[in-house]
């Protein structure tokens, strides 16, 4: 079976990627009876997460963006690093996993906003933010779904710049585009360096590439010319 979250192949109760309960499919339903869409249809006007990540061959992109997904350092596992390195003593490492949740319940956080619309349909753009999701090693959270579209949270993983955070994306159908709303939230810093900035140019840029994503069934067929 494949999660409904991250979209990857996954067996057991729980999914090895994102760690997501697995729902085994009802044995009583016959294929259509969800009416979600399949590789044949045009899934790429859809504005339903559970149904986008359905599609085969947009779990296979997603899959194969997790599997080659860079696996740097954390943030914490530099600091245990540094304190191997350099006596101290107080461990950053123990520190920092006390100071930033004091600061977070303070109210001290940073995040960036930005909004732009992308020229694509909603259905691709919320296969896009999917994949660029796992390209980062962003661990995708959920969705919140309205009739106009969703909004899919997750994670920004730790760094030497600022710790673990969270990443929100609105998309709204918009006509034949999406209109798209993006929001990084770092409870317990200040400053992140550039963090949030570099996370939302990497997000609008995978959003303008097709990422490995398939053309839809619509934009596949030849077109027919008629004489007469």
């Amino acid at each position: 079976m494949y999660c409904s979250q991250c979209g990857v192949k996954a067996t057991g109760r729980f999914c090895h990627q994102c760690g997501s309960p697995l729902q085994t499919p009802d044995a009583s339903l016959t294929p259509g009876d969800d009416d979600s869409p399949s590789d044949q249809t045009d899934w790429e006007q859809d504005a339903r997460y559970e149904h986008i990540v359905r599609v085969a061959a947009v779990r296979t992109v997603i899959a194969r963006h997790a599997a080659s997904a860079p696996k740097g350092l954390s943030g914490e596992a530099i600091l245990a690093l540094y304190d191997k390195i350099v006596a101290s003593p107080i461990p950053l490492e123990k520190l920092a996993a006390v100071v930033q949740p004091l600061y977070a319940s303070w109210g001290i956080r940073t995040g960036k906003e930005r909004t732009e619309v992308v020229g694509v349909p909603i259905g691709r753009a919320i296969a896009r933010t999917l994949c660029s999701f796992a390209r980062h090693g962003q661990t995708f959270h959920g969705a919140e779904q309205s009739a106009a579209g969703c909004a899919l949270t997750a994670d920004l993983p730790s760094s030497v710049c600022a710790p673990k955070g969270t990443l929100t994306i609105s998309l709204v159908r918009h006509g034949q585009q999406t209109r798209v709303a993006a929001t990084t939230d770092i409870p317990g810093q200040m400053y992140d360096w550039g963090k949030s900035h570099r996370s939302l140019d990497q997000l609008f840029s995978d959003l303008q590439t097709s990422l490995g994503l398939p053309a839809s069934p619509r934009q596949a067929e030849p077109t027919v010319l008629q004489f007469g």
